[in-house]
């Protein structure tokens, strides 16, 4: 009977091994992995909307996916992993701030380090130069955060910076990074290469980094403007479409548009995540 039984789980392997099943489990088990990007915006205790929520439901957001088994990640990470470099949890959370709000260091910070998150903060450079030498640096409601500040985030380990654009956060008379009407291929390139480029160096002189993680203003992207900072750096692209990043390591094309879903202050943490249909 066991030699009946040794020649049949032989079979087995070899008929296995013939087709290759164990090493395409492995595979899909090992190399793939299905990302969920949140965009959070602004976090304040005195009103909310579609861009503002409370320091409340972002603490209940994150034991939510605490309590669901989620993991928080880096998107540097996620750029590791795509170049097959590192791995990433089997359910991986990259949670996103962006336009650097002074509010997301006064009352997400310390949420974020007591339940031990990570979040990538986009900075819009104009917005942070302005709050740095108006002096108006501590309001949670309208301040943004200073480049001291964010050099802080840079050396704490549950923040990461990328970019925002230091001034095209606007919907004229550019949107967002758009091409202007009439605007050639080689004055876009300059214009964007500019002040994508001014931004990069204000990191590097005030605070002694530069990222690769770019953050399109109001999702608005081209393979145009793809190609363009690619040549600057940039690696992980993040957009405003909405959905699950299905992510395979070594493969790096996904990077290109990352998708994030933007949590918006008007749900509660249950019904935001019904309504995204993560569980």
């Amino acid at each position: 009977m066991k030699k009946i039984l040794f020649l049949i789980l032989s079979a087995i392997f070899v008929f296995s091994g013939f087709l290759n099943i164990p090493n395409n489990v492995v595979l899909a088990q090992d190399c793939q992995r299905d990302v969920l990007i949140l965009m959070y915006h602004s976090v304040l205790k005195s009103k909310k909307g579609d861009y503002i929520i409370s320091p409340d439901d972002l603490k209940s957001d994150l034991l939510w996916l605490k309590n669901h088994g989620y993991e928080s990640i880096f998107v540097s990470e996620i750029i590791d992993y795509c170049e097959g470099k590192g791995d990433l949890p089997e359910k991986s959370v990259a949670i996103t701030f962006d336009d650097g709000h002074y509010n997301n260091f006064y009352y997400a910070k310390p949420i974020f380090e007591v339940m031990n998150f990570k979040a990538t903060i986009n900075i819009v450079g104009a917005y942070t130069e302005y709050s740095t030498n108006s002096g108006d640096i501590d309001n949670p409601n309208y301040s943004h955060l200073t480049w001291n500040e964010i050099k802080e985030l840079q050396q704490n380990e549950h923040f990461e910076i990328g970019n925002h654009t230091y001034n095209m956060h606007s919907l004229k008379p550019r949107y967002g990074i758009a091409k202007t009407q009439g605007e050639n291929s080689e004055l876009y390139r300059k214009h964007l290469c500019e002040d994508v480029g001014r931004l990069e160096k204000c990191f590097q002189d005030k605070c002694g980094f530069t990222t690769n993680i770019f953050a399109y203003p109001f999702g608005k992207y081209s393979n145009e403007s793809y190609e363009i900072l690619s040549s600057l750096g940039f690696k992980a692209f993040l957009t405003c479409n909405e959905g699950i990043n299905h992510l395979i390591k070594g493969e790096n094309a996904k990077l290109k548009e990352l998708k994030r879903y933007n949590r918006s202050g008007l749900f509660t943490t249950e019904a935001f995540f019904k309504k995204i249909k993560i569980s």
